[in-house]
């Protein structure tokens, strides 16, 4: 027993700490400390303020593409992801393929109006930033909403792959389209879970204790997908994730003892004007370029914010101004995490879902705080996170996983794959795929979601017959 228990610690030092692991048996140091921001140069990199998650009149948004991306151009972003439902984000000066059934569900928004790309040129201006003192903003294609047409949505993204486009899904069944991602070499984040699972509709602050077969459900995706990266954890007006927090500690409880961390995202889902700025997450990299930005969802190295903050500031809060601004993050061998940040008033650090201490800053200017970890051994788990508050609304720093080196662990609890009516729904997805794919059947799939007047008919004088 006692091997098999030096047997799990060592996995587990392998798993969730392997560039602190020798180091902490090299010093003799108390704990093990995962940090997220350990690669981060602070004097030399760049903070990109970034937005994954928006939406065109291209699926179900009320915003034609060149009035979209010049409104996230004139709001100062680096970085910009069109992720439309079922629809691949492509060149901005570009038209994307679109699902017309899609945008006839959503006519309310979409008025199935032509959309409408830069020119080339304006493209061109924006990405280099000719009016903007040289910052372009970098255009990420191949950015989509899956699940994109479920009743429930159970939606999540998808990034850095072809797959995806006309993607319907099937209700609840989050792992096909991870999965799928995942194999098309692509990588996924979990979108505003509150909404399908009900916890905000309940207004039950204790909803994922009372329900933890949604813990298991997203858990297991951490655990067994690497390109899961994370959820949203605050999406924008962050009324239907006013619990998502509490499920993402509840997550993290299960997943970070089997050596996988999900990160927290925040994304506006703007669907149209005035609402992509609300939310949106912040990149620290070497440069600005899409590799950097993949590296940096994978790693944690961001900051997830959001203009609202519906548990700790009240449904009525607003923030307006900046956010909150982090300059350096450190972490030492005798276990002090040590926040440099301004623009707040307000830091909290919570583990295992319990606040463990707050500090008020006072005014806004630059200021430090220290945790030590040893202060708060008995209400630390095995990890730790902190948020800041100001002005202009909630940051979120990824969380630090937390080892006690002299501790021996035994291996973590498996955590259930849940079995609900999305499993044989997935099953029925597969077989449905197949179907569609190679019988002529694939004519009806064509017609539904393939094809695309506007693209496949170019030739159609499409803004002056519909009047776009």
């Amino acid at each position: 027993m006692k091997r098999n228990r030096i047997i799990a610690l060592l996995i587990a030092l392998a798993l969730l700490f392997p560039c602190f692991a020798l180091t902490a048996q090299a010093s003799e140091t108390p704990y093990a400390i995962g940090n997220p921001y350990a690669s981060v140069d602070w004097s030399a990199w760049g903070a990109y303020k970034t937005q994954l998650h928006v939406h065109t009149n291209a699926s179900d948004g009320a915003t034609p593409l060149d009035e979209l991306v010049e409104e996230h151009y004139a709001l100062g972003y680096d970085i910009l992801a069109i992720t439309d439902h079922m629809t691949l984000g492509a060149p901005w000066d570009q038209m994307p393929r679109t699902v017309p059934i899609m945008r006839l569900i959503k006519y309310s928004r979409t008025q199935m109006a032509v959309m409408a790309p830069l020119t080339s040129e304006r493209r061109q201006e924006i990405l280099t930033g000719v009016d903007r003192g040289g910052r372009g903003m970098l255009e990420i294609t191949r950015g989509v909403e899956l699940n994109g047409a479920v009743p429930s949505n159970s939606h999540l993204q998808g990034f850095f792959s072809d797959f995806g486009q006309g993607f319907i899904g099937m209700d609840m069944d989050w792992e096909t389209p991870v999965k799928r991602a995942q194999a098309a070499g692509g990588v996924t984040t979990l979108n505003h879970l509150g909404e399908p699972s009900g916890a905000e509709d309940s207004g039950d602050i204790n909803f994922y204790a009372d329900n933890p077969n949604w813990v298991d459900k997203f858990a297991y995706l951490f655990v067994n997908y690497p390109s899961c990266l994370g959820m949203d954890v605050n999406s924008g007006t962050n009324d239907g994730t006013k619990y998502d927090m509490i499920l993402y500690d509840e997550i993290l409880k299960k997943a970070v003892p089997h050596g996988s961390v999900p990160w927290a995202f925040t994304y506006s889902d703007g669907h149209g004007s005035g609402q992509f700025d609300r939310a949106f997450t912040i990149h620290l990299m070497p440069e600005k370029t899409e590799a950097a930005l993949r590296t940096s969802m994978e790693t944690g190295a961001f900051f997830g914010f959001s203009r609202h903050a519906r548990l700790d500031k009240g449904d009525a809060f607003v923030g307006a101004g900046d956010p909150p601004a982090v300059s350096s993050i450190a972490v030492d061998g005798a276990g002090a995490i040590t926040i440099t940040a301004s623009n707040f008033d307000t830091i909290v650090w919570t583990s295992m879902g319990e606040e463990i201490t707050r500090t008020e800053a006072g005014d806004l200017g630059a200021y430090t705080e220290t945790l030590n970890i040893a202060d708060f051994d008995a209400k630390i788990g095995s990890y730790v996170r902190a948020y800041l508050l100001g002005p202009g609304g909630i940051l979120y720093i990824q969380p630090f996983t937390v080892l006690r080196t002299d501790q021996l662990l035994d291996a973590p609890m498996p955590i259930p794959r849940v079995m609900d009516y999305s499993v044989p729904l997935s099953w029925i997805s597969a077989v449905s795929n197949l179907l569609f794919s190679y019988t002529p059947l694939y004519l009806l799939k064509w017609v539904m979601v393939i094809f695309d007047p506007y693209v496949d008919l170019p030739f159609i004088p499409w803004a002056e017959l519909i009047g776009g």
